[in-house]
């Protein structure tokens, strides 16, 4: 019993021993925890005081528990988002609406030239003009236009491409001689004073225009029948004849008198002079000259 307790204090003395003179070699730090390492460090720099030199092995000691020390980075939890960060931050979404999912309705679509169908339209009107337009030519007649007692009512369409929304494009304007309609002189005194400032007295001619409706042939058709109505009256005398109203055929004048260009001003002997036209009017004529073989060759 007694030379076990002799054993056993000797190897508890020795590890003391051991611990104590762990600090003095760093080569033995190797594979301890950090915690520890930091306590040796501290404990050589202690003892050897103004003597103390680091070297390698303790140097490769401390690095050696980077990887214990660093923060553990986190799951990947944001995967979503690095998926959306175009829809999320590269575009003008708003805030609120950051994060949702996509709306395909929202994308825009980059003018990237004339869609297919627009390309296969304008190639079927080239057709058209190159190979048929020519043999209309045969059915070509000399026009007669009709007789202005026959068909004196004139209808004025104005169509603006630019925009079709507007005003311009559903107004219509109607117009009428009066020496076209074949009134007596009483029907046509109650016809100027029917229509009142709708009738021009310097040309003769009854002016009416409108675009309540939004269709320019609905305008038409109003035009049309509140003529009719007014020529109707203006035909029956046996109502009123208005023979004790005066005709008011005081001269109208223009709201927007057309300007004069002053004689001053003109200066033919300024005019550009026009020098070498020769080859302009060989080039034409040898143009026409092949438009009139070409047509030649598609008539009957």
């Amino acid at each position: 019993m007694k030379n076990s307790g002799l054993r056993h204090v000797a190897a508890l003395r020795h590890q003391s021993q051991a611990g104590s003179s762990l600090y003095l070699n760093p080569h033995k730090w190797q594979g301890l925890p950090a915690d520890r390492v930091f306590e040796l460090h501290e404990m050589r720099k202690t003892a050897l005081g103004e003597k103390y030199a680091p070297n390698d092995a303790e140097r490769q000691a401390i690095l050696a528990t980077y990887a214990e020390l660093k923060v553990a980075s986190p799951a990947l939890a944001y995967s979503y988002e690095i998926d959306n960060f175009a829809e999320r931050v590269m575009n003008n979404t708003p805030v609120a609406l950051r994060g949702l999912p996509k709306k395909y309705s929202n994308v825009p679509v980059l003018d990237k030239g004339a869609t297919p169908h627009e390309k296969r339209r304008l190639e079927q009107l080239h057709r058209i003009s190159a190979y048929e337009m020519p043999l209309l030519a045969k059915y070509r007649q000399p026009y007669t236009p009709q007789p202005a007692a026959q068909t004196p009512l004139k209808l004025k369409f104005t169509t603006d491409f630019s925009d079709e929304s507007t005003a311009v494009n559903r107004s219509v304007a109607l117009s009428v001689k009066l020496q076209h309609l074949g009134l007596t002189d009483r029907q046509a005194t109650k016809f100027k004073l029917l229509a009142g400032d709708k009738f021009d007295h310097r040309s003769n001619t009854f002016r009416l225009s409108t675009d309540r409706y939004p269709e320019s042939t609905q305008n038409a058709r109003w035009l049309v029948e509140t003529f009719n109505r007014l020529l109707r009256e203006s035909k029956d005398l046996t109502k009123n004849t208005f023979d004790e109203v005066p005709l008011n055929n005081v001269r109208q004048s223009a709201r927007r008198k057309a300007a004069v260009f002053p004689e001053l001003w003109k200066r033919p002997q300024d005019a550009p002079v026009q020098k070498h036209r020769i080859v302009k009017e060989c080039v034409d004529a040898v143009k026409q000259r092949m438009d009139a073989e070409y047509v030649k060759s598609l008539s009957p």
